[in-house]
């Protein structure tokens, strides 16, 4: 006897481990400071849709999504990188995130192959 909600919550789990990919961050720094640009796709091996997202929460600011496109590729990363040219004109020293260790580029995010086929559940209290 299987429970009925051992495959939703495999469902459940397997989208949230869904992550996002991401491309070739940018890191600025200034003094103590530090921020980072980067673009950020719906999945691996896919250009579009993408998000620019500009993260300052070191400096309390939060992360805020600077562009987006669903139809032209390229759109997010040559945004990206012009606002990373922008944040160099201002006195910011930006370039790749230093030892960061990841390779954003070669799938190191967990996949539905990663997510046990059953994960117990508990049968509720008779």
């Amino acid at each position: 006897m299987g429970y009925p909600a051992t495959k939703l919550t495999v469902i459940l789990i397997v989208s949230a481990i869904a992550a996002p990919a991401f491309a070739n961050p940018v890191q600025c720094t200034q003094g103590s400071l530090v921020r980072s640009v980067e673009v950020v796709y719906s999945g691996p091996d896919q250009t579009l849709p993408c998000e620019v997202i500009y993260d300052k929460t070191q400096e309390g600011a939060g992360i805020h999504s600077l562009w987006r496109a669903s139809n032209e590729a390229g759109y997010c990363e040559a945004q990206a990188a012009a606002f990373a040219d922008k944040l160099g004109a201002m006195g910011w020293d930006c370039g790749e995130p230093a030892g960061s260790g990841i390779d954003v580029d070669s799938g190191d995010a967990p996949s539905a192959a990663d997510v046990p086929a059953e994960i117990p559940i508990a049968p509720d209290p008779a």
